[in-house]
């Protein structure tokens, strides 16, 4: 079950900034709730370089994305957590 994503920086750059390949879309369906708290922060993010689209972003906006995405994981709790865990066994 290696399509559950660990919940790092790194890992949600690759689903949400990804080439589009078929391992990414199973990976997007394997962890909807990441994808879809992507989508969320997505809507409101302001890239801290200005710029103004996904694919003239910095490292750094990607990585101020990321950690947007993970507080907002985070502050929604344990459903995560516990989805994920339940998803892996």
């Amino acid at each position: 079950m290696g399509a559950i994503i660990k919940l790092t920086t790194k890992n949600v750059i690759a689903l949400w900034f990804g080439e589009d390949t078929p391992i990414r879309q199973y990976k997007i369906r394997m962890n909807p709730k990441v994808w879809a708290m992507c989508e969320r922060v997505s809507q409101d993010f302001k890239a801290p370089s200005g710029r103004l689209r996904q694919s003239d972003y910095r490292k750094s906006d990607k990585v101020a994305f990321a950690t947007l995405v993970l507080e907002a994981l985070e502050q929604q709790g344990d459903d995560v957590e516990k989805d994920m865990f339940d998803l892996a066994y």
